[in-house]
């Protein structure tokens, strides 16, 4: 008797699923991975529940599960909603760092926000605001990027900037309220890619510039560009030697003055590299991720900089290259790299470093009379 009653426990449990997936299928892989590492699971009846709002404090111990997060010595919990009794203390005493917002009460039964989980979740995976690369991603890529909370803001710059978060038909739903499927959805993009089991797409505005062709852009405005940025007199004077060796390659020189512009400030360069360095394009050296090249002319870093391209996209160099660009030639990719676009994660982690090129400097530059 009891065998039939734990079987027909088991049988209502899977048929719970069952029904459950058939209304999620998009969420169905990101689930199973949660549910097989534990770090979701059902309620008090077994249903998982995915189309419910999942509340503060599921959000708390689905977090501390998932990044193994731990209570910090020393230090009062902090909400007065909170008291040691309740069966989320623990995960919220160890989850509390990890939430921007500085808050005296906790709401534990209260529902989270799209943003509110995409920021803990950013900050959950061991970054911070200062990992910010493009502060323009938000505005550029979603009809409703004016609503992100100004808290939130740089935090979900870097959920897109990962690939975290991709958004829903160019809308970022900010104030959206979330669902126990989409918490699965957007924590198994983080862990997933972490561990090596996906590779993550960005949620942005498809483009795709070539890398090779004729400049979109001449010379001559392309310094009226840098110089109406207030470029440095070097950077607007190194434009002729882009322009030629563009054409001695075939590479598009706007395409690498505007990504000058980003590696070197309009040519103000900064701590690391320096105007005398020569180096247009921060190349570091052959053996170090740390040290940069150094050029003995300005033209060498230009040629350098073609050079480098070069190597991404599968061409041949002009003249003896430098030391790194074997190091780029040995990587499985090499010479598979067509598009701006495609710079992002090769040519820096960024994912969107070839849009912002693309976005912020080069469409700004064709625009100039």
């Amino acid at each position: 008797m009891k065998k039939t009653a734990v079987l027909l426990v088991l049988i209502s449990a899977f048929l719970l699923q069952s029904v459950a997936f058939a209304d999620f299928e998009w969420a169905k892989t990101a689930v199973e991975y949660c549910v097989n590492k534990k770090i979701l699971s059902g309620m008090e009846d077994g249903n998982l529940a995915l189309g419910d709002n999942i509340t503060r404090e599921q959000m708390a111990k689905i977090f501390v599960d998932a990044f193994s997060l731990t209570k910090p010595d020393g230090e009062e919990i902090g909400f007065s909603d909170v008291t040691a009794d309740k069966w989320s203390y623990n995960y919220i005493y160890a989850f509390k760092d990890y939430m921007k917002k500085n808050w005296t009460k906790f709401k534990p039964e209260e529902p989270v926000t799209r943003e509110e989980f995409a920021a803990s979740m950013v900050l959950a995976s061991g970054l911070k605001e200062s990992n910010m690369l493009n502060k323009d991603i938000l505005s550029y890529n979603f009809k409703d990027a004016s609503k992100v909370d100004a808290d939130y803001q740089k935090l979900l710059c870097i959920a897109v900037e990962k690939g975290y978060y991709v958004g829903d038909n160019g809308n970022l739903r900010p104030t959206d309220l979330l669902t126990r499927a989409e918490a699965c959805s957007l924590l198994y993009r983080v862990l997933a890619s972490k561990a090596g089991l996906m590779t993550l797409n960005l949620g942005v505005i498809q483009s795709s510039t070539e890398l090779l062709g004729d400049p979109q852009v001449s010379v001559e405005t392309a310094k009226a560009w840098a110089k109406k940025a207030n470029a440095a007199q070097i950077f607007i004077d190194i434009a002729d030697t882009y322009w030629k060796y563009g054409e001695l390659t075939g590479i598009r020189p706007d395409i690498l003055y505007a990504q000058a512009a980003k590696e070197t400030g309009f040519g103000k360069f900064g701590r690391k590299v320096k105007a005398e360095d020569n180096n247009w394009a921060g190349i570091k050296t052959r053996t170090s991720n740390e040290d940069h090249e150094v050029f003995e002319t300005a033209d060498d870093g230009v040629r350098a900089h073609f050079n480098h391209m070069a190597a991404y996209i599968g061409i041949e160099p002009y003249g003896e290259p430098h030391g790194r660009y074997y190091s780029v030639k040995s990587l499985k990719w090499a010479g598979t790299v067509k598009t701006l676009e495609e710079l992002g994660g090769k040519w820096c982690p960024d994912l969107y470093y070839g849009y912002s090129i693309l976005h912020n400097l080069l469409e700004p530059m064709s625009k100039v009379k």
